[in-house]
């Protein structure tokens, strides 16, 4: 009977309150994505193997000789990045194409208040878990923080629904919240300068006393990581405070942003 509700419910929203795909425009006829038709979802570019296992980037595909093993890529090889996080993981690339339906979510996410786009973004990130983590190994899952003047501003914050949304995910881990974010800052991606980068995010996390016990392995969630700026700082806290490790998982990655 309920279900035979639901299908009448969704009969009703589709016949009076059409949705249409955010990309191209075809009228969607499931509640699977509120959004974005599958196709263009399907379409959207991920990140797939080889990629190197420390900054989270596919390598180009001229450089894998059609292996599928993991690989550092040149410049962690040469730690020339110093990325302070154990390993980085990402589910998609963060392309501002048109056409790249995840990358919208993400936007319509923070900017739009669609929190039914959860859903959809947290199955990519239990994609990558299935296929490509440890979930046995962490003890703590933490959302990357905002400022409480624009959490209220925005009403909640993304990394923390999708890092409540892949918790089940990771039988030993609790989820923490006490990494917070006390400083405002400026937007990441607009700073083109590596050094102001850094300046923006310097002393703007600091961790709750007690919050993280001595030698725990952290994973550390983002909907999207540009420049490595804020996953690297929230990393030096966590570490200060007394994690063993810090892992980074994201919903998107800008595989053309270089580390710094």
């Amino acid at each position: 009977m309920h279900g035979e509700r639901s299908m009448w419910g969704l009969t009703f929203r589709n016949l009076f309150f059409p949705q249409f795909c955010h990309c191209c425009g075809r009228r969607l006829l499931t509640e699977e994505n509120p959004c974005f038709c599958a196709t263009c979802w399907d379409l959207s570019p991920r990140v797939e193997r080889p990629f190197c296992p420390k900054c989270g980037r596919p390598h180009p595909p001229a450089a894998n000789f059609s292996t599928r093993h993991l690989f550092l890529c040149g410049p962690c090889a040469a730690g020339t990045t110093a990325l302070p996080f154990r390993r980085l993981y990402a589910a998609a690339i963060y392309d501002r194409g048109e056409a790249c339906a995840i990358a919208g979510a993400i936007k319509l996410l923070k900017f739009g208040g669609r929190r039914g786009l959860v859903a959809p973004l947290a199955e990519e990130l239990r994609r990558v878990i299935a296929t490509e983590m440890d979930p046995d190994q962490y003890d703590a899952v933490i959302p990357t923080p905002l400022h409480p003047v624009r959490l209220r501003a925005r009403g909640f914050n993304q990394s923390e629904l999708l890092a409540e949304a892949v918790a089940g995910a990771f039988p030993r881990a609790r989820i923490e919240r006490g990494l917070l974010r006390v400083r405002p800052t400026r937007t990441q991606s607009r700073l083109r300068d590596a050094d102001a980068r850094r300046a923006n995010v310097r002393g703007a996390f600091a961790v709750e006393a007690g919050a993280i016990r001595k030698g725990e392995t952290v994973l550390l969630v983002d909907d999207v990581v540009t420049t490595y700026g804020t996953v690297s700082e929230c990393t030096r806290v966590l570490l200060a405070a007394g994690a063993g490790a810090v892992d980074v998982l994201a919903a998107a990655l800008a595989a053309r942003s270089a580390p710094v």
